[in-house]
C-alpha cells in the first residue's frame, strides 16, 4: 500500500505542473484578444471623426431691445427681445434641440426667464431664435438698483444672456444619446435709446 501511494505523487505533481502553463496560455490569449478589440475600436473611432470632422456649434446675439422699463422702489418691470443667432456648421450632424430654457442676468441675478419650442437644427443650417422675456416685479438689493439706474442713465446696459437645452445629435441615421449644451453669451451691451446691439457678441459653448 506504502509503494502504491508513492507512484501516485509524482503523477498528480506532473499533472499540475502540465496545467500551469495551459493556464498562461489561456490568460495571454484573452489579454491579446482585449488589446486587439481596443485597437480596433481605437481605429474604428478615429476613423469616425476622420470622415464626420465635427465642429463646434456658434452662437452668438445679433440685437436686442428693451421695452416698458421701470424700476421702483428696487423692484423691476421690463420686457426684453433678443435675437440669438444658432449655427450648426457640421456637413454631416444634425441636431434635435428637446428643451431650451433663456435668461437673463445683471452682476450675477437672474432678472428674466422663459422657455422656446424644440426644433431640429439641418446640417449646415444657421437659424435664428427670438426669444421674448419678461421681468415681472423683480425684487433688487439697494447696490443692484443703484446700479441698474446709473446704466440707464449712461445708455447703456451689461446683461448677461444664458441658454440651457437638452440636445442631441444626429449622423446619418444615428442619434446620439442627450446632451446638456450651455450657452452663455457675457456682457451683452444694450443700449438706449437704440434697439440694436452695436456689435454681434459671441458666446462661450459648453456641452
Amino acid at each position: 500500500m506504502a509503494g502504491g501511494n508513492t507512484t501516485q505523487q509524482p503523477a498528480a505533481a506532473t499533472a499540475q505542473a502540465s496545467g500551469r502553463p495551459a493556464h498562461s496560455k489561456m490568460l495571454g490569449i484573452i489579454a491579446i484578444v482585449i488589446l486587439t478589440l481596443i485597437v480596433l475600436v481605437g481605429i474604428a473611432v478615429l476613423i469616425t471623426w476622420l470622415v464626420i470632422k465635427p465642429k463646434q456649434i456658434v452662437y452668438s446675439v445679433e440685437n436686442g431691445s428693451i421695452n416698458n422699463f421701470n424700476l421702483h422702489y428696487n423692484h423691476l418691470n421690463a420686457s426684453f427681445d433678443f435675437v440669438i443667432r444658432a449655427h450648426n456648421p457640421n456637413r454631416r450632424i444634425s441636431i434635435y434641440y428637446d428643451s431650451i430654457e433663456v435668461s437673463l442676468s445683471y452682476d450675477d441675478q437672474t432678472i428674466a426667464f422663459n422657455t422656446l419650442e424644440p426644433f431640429y437644427q439641418p446640417r449646415r443650417n444657421i437659424t435664428q431664435l427670438e426669444p421674448k422675456l419678461e421681468a415681472r416685479e423683480v425684487a433688487l438689493s439697494n447696490g443692484l438698483s443703484r446700479d441698474l439706474r446709473l446704466e440707464r442713465r449712461s445708455g447703456q446696459f451689461q446683461l448677461d444672456v444664458m441658454l440651457h437645452a437638452r440636445i442631441r445629435f444626429k449622423v446619418g441615421v444615428l442619434k446620439l444619446r442627450h446632451r446638456t449644451l450651455k450657452v452663455l453669451c457675457p456682457s451683452v451691451p444694450v443700449h438706449f435709446p437704440s434697439t440694436k446691439i452695436a456689435q454681434r457678441t459671441y458666446c462661450d459653448i459648453e456641452y
